[in-house]
């Protein structure tokens, strides 16, 4: 019988709660590995509160880099977009540099793991292949997108390269996520390791839960994600008053979630006369959103990318939806053809067209039988491809490889 495998997973933001979305695919991860027989020890920084507690087999800790009521770097919308809004923020880093070093550190003389897991590559990564320096404990570094397709400057693209090039092993979401960090400069191949989403709660919505309150709405078209510029909803809102009046008038358009935009996109409906067909959700639970995509008819995610926060690496809210047997629209960016086939799994048009964004719906709203077509291929795939208990298991054959030839077992 192999041994049990202890491991440190390093992050930058971890849920505070049931119905905090903050890395939710971290939580999922860490439980479904440590239901495969890893000992999982999170550590992260604080947001609410400090200190260590115990969910569903996983050891969470929480360091504290400032005082609690000064800490506003992590969570939220996270740290790049934070920094970004408030550059004083900047001041903040070194503090929280030292204290996840620091934490790390001594979690490994507590824990004594077999492999430090880090995820995204600035700074957890950085910190984990500088404590590999001193430990001489493996590290495995995940990149995500946002440290692919942003922090792109000369000297941050050289530091990730760096940690790239000194640590065990490193694994991407999509080859465009490691296309994007890599900028054509040799680095070790990394393995493509997508993260997941739980199918059979996002298959378990209800369609009538809540389109039975419904009066004069035949279709339902979702948007889910944070309301900010590269996610491209102004230009799903400007191809939704392209449709035909006749469509667009028994349609409904739900927008799930909040940012820094909302009050210019309801500016932008009632500019545009159709603040009447649109419903802007703010945020929904995680525990609610399977009957949101389930009373959907089209999911759209119009992503485009921005000199700020780069491309989308994955697109998670796609995989949620192909779970949800929900036929989705979305754009030919990063790394979402490679999660949305077109024609296949979904349909994919153009970046910053609403033109060509509104002929596709009207394509895809008047043709049930396609719309069925594609979402039935593509909750075959999320089952196949992107279910937790598939991730974590190519992760725990990841560490093992590490490990054992670490030991020359």
């Amino acid at each position: 019988m192999s041994k049990a495998l202890r491991v440190i997973l390093l992050t930058s933001s971890y849920p505070q709660g049931a119905n905090d979305s903050s890395s939710g695919f971290l939580y999922h991860l860490s439980r479904h590995l440590a239901h495969q027989g890893v000992a999982m020890h999170i550590l992260a920084p604080s947001g609410t509160t400090a200190g260590t507690e115990r969910d569903g087999g996983v050891t969470i800790t929480r360091f504290r880099y400032l005082p609690l009521r000064w800490q506003k770097l992590a969570y939220g919308s996270g740290i790049l977009p934070n920094l970004r809004r408030n550059p004083l923020l900047w001041l903040q880093v070194p503090f929280f540099m030292l204290a996840m070093t620091a934490s790390l550190l001594h979690m490994r003389l507590k824990v004594r793991p077999h492999l430090i897991h880090a995820h995204w590559v600035l700074p957890q990564g950085l910190i984990a292949v500088m404590a590999c320096f001193l430990t001489r404990t493996p590290v495995v570094v995940s990149v995500h997108g946002t440290d692919a397709f942003g922090m792109r400057g000369r000297l941050l693209s050289t530091v990730k390269r760096f940690c790239l090039r000194h640590c065990n092993a490193w694994t991407s979401n999509t080859r465009a996520t490691a296309k994007a960090v890599s900028q054509g400069r040799v680095l070790p191949s990394p393995r493509i390791i997508p993260m997941g989403v739980d199918t059979e709660h996002f298959g378990s919505g209800s369609r009538h839960r809540l389109r039975d309150r419904l009066v004069h709405v035949d279709l339902i078209i979702l948007f889910v994600g944070r309301l900010i510029e590269n996610k491209g909803i102004v230009d799903l809102i400007r191809a939704f008053a392209q449709l035909p009046t006749e469509l667009r008038e028994k349609t409904n358009l739900w927008i799930i979630g909040q940012g820094e935009m909302e009050s210019s996109l309801k500016t932008l409906t009632t500019e545009l006369s159709i603040g009447d067909r649109i419903v802007f959700w703010g945020e929904i639970p995680n525990d609610q959103l399977p009957d949101y995509y389930a009373a959907a008819d089209l999911f759209v995610g119009p992503s485009v990318e921005t000199p700020n926060r780069g491309a989308e690496g994955q697109g998670i809210v796609f995989i949620e939806a192909f779970a949800a047997d929900l036929c989705v629209l979305a754009t030919r960016v990063g790394g979402i053809p490679e999660v949305v086939d077109d024609g296949r799994t979904g349909m994919l048009v153009s970046p910053r067209n609403p033109t060509e964004l509104a002929n596709a719906m009207q394509r895809l709203l008047s043709d049930p039988a396609l719309r069925q077509s594609l979402a039935n291929n593509a909750r075959v795939l999320a089952r196949e491809r992107y279910a937790w208990k598939k991730i974590a298991s190519e992760f725990v054959a990841l560490y093992r490889e590490i490990t054992t030839n670490r030991n020359g077992e």
